[in-house]
C-alpha cells in the first residue's frame, strides 16, 4: 500500500500537554506516580478538548479514596441488575465512615461468610 500523506495528518501536528495538579495529595503523597513522566494518552484537536477531558478524570482519580475489605458473617446475594451496590462503613478505629460503592463480593459458602471490597 502506497504511503498517503492524508493519513498522517495527525502524527504531523505539534504536541501539546494538558495538565492537572493537586499540591494537597501531591504533599500528603511524595512518592506517588507522577503523570507528568507517563502522562496518559490521548488525541484532540483543540488543548480546551483535552484539558476538559484531564479535569473530568481529575474528577474521579483526584480525590482521595480509600479501598477496604469486610467479611460479613453471613451469605449475601447480591443483584448488580439493580445498580450499583453501596454500603455505609463506620469504623473509628480507620477513621472511616461513609457511602462505599462494593467493587468485588466473594461468597464463602463452607464458612457461610461474604467478603466485600469496598471502594469510596
Amino acid at each position: 500500500m502506497p504511503f498517503d500523506p492524508a493519513l498522517d495528518a495527525a502524527g504531523l501536528r505539534d504536541q501539546v500537554v494538558a495538565t492537572w495538579s493537586n499540591t494537597a495529595i501531591r504533599s500528603r503523597y511524595p512518592s506517588a506516580r507522577d503523570a507528568i513522566a507517563a502522562p496518559a494518552e490521548g488525541f484532540f484537536d483543540a488543548i480546551g478538548d483535552a484539558q476538559a477531558v484531564i479535569d473530568a478524570r481529575a474528577s474521579l482519580l483526584g480525590v482521595e479514596r480509600r479501598r477496604f475489605v469486610v467479611v460479613v458473617q453471613d451469605v449475601l446475594w447480591l443483584d448488580p441488575s439493580l445498580g450499583t451496590p453501596t454500603v455505609t462503613l463506620a469504623d473509628s478505629e480507620q477513621a472511616a465512615g461513609g457511602t462505599f460503592i462494593v467493587t468485588g463480593v466473594e461468597v464463602d459458602l463452607d464458612a457461610g461468610t461474604t467478603s466485600l471490597e469496598l471502594f469510596g
